[in-house]
């Protein structure tokens, strides 16, 4: 019997050391700062889970969880470590979402006395970078386990933006961060022994959706520290700009909230070019891109009204059957004139590329998974059930970008605003690039009906001259916000 007890006391000993060992170069104090306790009502039924500061002001504070956590109930209660004795009452500002491990929800505390010192924002990773067996940290507030707990575990897999981890997850754990080399890589969705849970990336896309603008990891003190601006919008207006709104020429634009994102390929990723290297970080102003391609229909309005010549092999019978079809045999100065007319301009390759492919680094607009005939028109040879032309806009539903685009890759290529430089990316500027001053050629992206599945990747680079007019090539418009 004192064998089995000393066994089973070792057992627990080396368990303890184990997550010592794992947490030792972090600061806990300093996590403990940036992660609450969360107790909502859902009918008769008593909630306790788990969220992160992911934003803090000194007079507001931004709270990350999962949705199914605070589901029924828009005023939960708050406890925050340095003040664990105090329920503060929070609003639930918005949930998206409805399946327990992609779903999140965000809340939001007002006011001065609300907000105790010594809080702090957690650090969130740009992307979710790590592999099978990389170790991960969980906190949270499992029932059985007081108020505190600091779980290891292990990653088991990651699917897009969904991850499974080894870890004891306990219901209370729902909504935690999941921690890899100090950074939050992920959330806790669901509770179970192997526990799921949703990448940051879709994190960042969620909370620059509502207009939450986080830096590159680093800690904020409720204090001191915000998350700079960008100069073209005002600070309050950020939480009011629409998701969607309408052009002047009647087309539907979706936003692409200001913050950073991942441009380009890695150069260790055999699938990539090198005019796609090397991945940076480029930080760009808020600003809205065209829904769909600009369609033969608009197009023709367009021509209508300035008198411009229509383009090769137009005729009136086509125009009636292909009003829903991208416009081609468009060259750049065509694009660039329709944008003008209709209070728009081309985006730039950056706006392009994040519109494309949001801020988690996957390769195509709707995740990692290859191009096929569910997600995007494209070239398939010998196979059967291929386009091989054109198709209507918006007509691949799973193939749309995190912020809503369309056909952001085959279809038809689109000119975007910038000269085409092969190393450009060695030289670009961090912040809203625009390409170079002059050149030969101009950039197109987003791959063709024509165009192979690597080649409608949302890195994937070409150039064409700006006088060439292709049946594979058009365009989309983008617009500021302060228009």
């Amino acid at each position: 019997m004192m064998v089995r007890i000393s066994l089973m006391f070792l057992v627990m000993l080396l368990m303890v050391l184990d997550v010592h060992a794992a947490i030792g170069v972090l600061d806990i104090e300093g996590l403990k700062s940036g992660v609450v306790r969360i107790t909502a009502t859902e009918g008769n039924k008593t909630k306790v889970g788990t969220g992160f500061i992911v934003k803090l002001a000194p007079e507001i504070a931004y709270i990350v969880t999962a949705a199914h956590v605070v589901a029924g109930d828009s005023r939960p209660k708050i406890q925050f470590f340095t003040q664990q004795d105090v329920q503060i009452q929070a609003t639930v500002k918005h949930i998206e979402g409805s399946d327990d491990v992609t779903a999140l929800a965000l809340l939001v505390i007002r006011g001065k006395a609300n907000i105790p010192s010594g809080l702090a924002a957690m650090s969130l990773a740009i992307s979710a970078r790590f592999a099978g067996a990389d170790e991960v940290i969980v906190i949270g507030h499992p029932r059985q386990a007081g108020e505190w707990s600091v779980l290891t575990g292990a990653i088991v897999s990651r699917q897009g933006r969904y991850v499974t981890i080894d870890a004891n997850i306990d219901e209370g754990n729902s909504g935690g961060p999941i921690i890899h080399s100090g950074h939050v890589v992920g959330v806790i969705g669901g509770a179970q022994r192997y526990g799921k849970g949703v990448t940051i990336g879709t994190v960042h896309e969620y909370l620059e959706g509502h207009g939450i603008l986080i830096q590159a990891p680093a800690t904020q003190s409720a204090a001191t520290s915000q998350t700079p601006l960008p100069k073209t919008i005002k600070p309050e207006h950020l939480e009011s700009l629409p998701k969607k709104i309408t052009g002047k020429d009647g087309a539907p634009m979706v936003l692409v909230p200001a913050g950073e994102f991942t441009m380009g390929s890695r150069e260790d990723d055999r699938s990539t070019w090198e005019n796609e290297w090397p991945a940076h970080q480029v930080y760009l102003d808020a600003f809205y891109i065209d829904q769909y391609e600009v369609t033969t229909s608009r197009y023709a309005e367009f021509l209508r009204e300035v008198k411009r010549a229509a383009p090769w092999l137009w005729s009136e019978q086509v125009l009636k059957q292909h009003g829903r079809k991208p416009v081609v045999y468009v060259d750049w100065d065509d694009a660039t004139a329709y944008c003008a007319w209709a209070g728009k301009r081309l985006p730039t390759e950056a706006e392009w590329e994040k519109a494309a492919r949001g801020t988690d680094q996957r390769p195509y607009p709707w995740g990692n998974a290859a191009a096929n005939e569910l997600r995007a028109n494209v070239y398939r040879c010998c196979d059967f059930k291929d386009y091989g032309a054109l198709t209507d806009v918006g007509s691949f539903e799973q193939g749309k970008s995190p912020y809503g685009a369309y056909d952001m890759a085959g279809n038809v290529s689109e000119w975007v605003k910038d000269w085409y430089d092969d190393a450009y990316y060695r030289k670009s500027p961090a912040r809203n690039p625009i390409g170079m001053t002059g050149g030969l050629y101009r950039v197109s992206r987003g791959g063709s009906w024509s165009d192979e599945p690597v080649h409608v990747r949302s890195a994937y680079r070409k150039n064409n001259r700006p006088d060439s007019r292709v049946p594979s090539l058009g365009f989309r418009c983008a617009q500021d916000v302060s228009n």
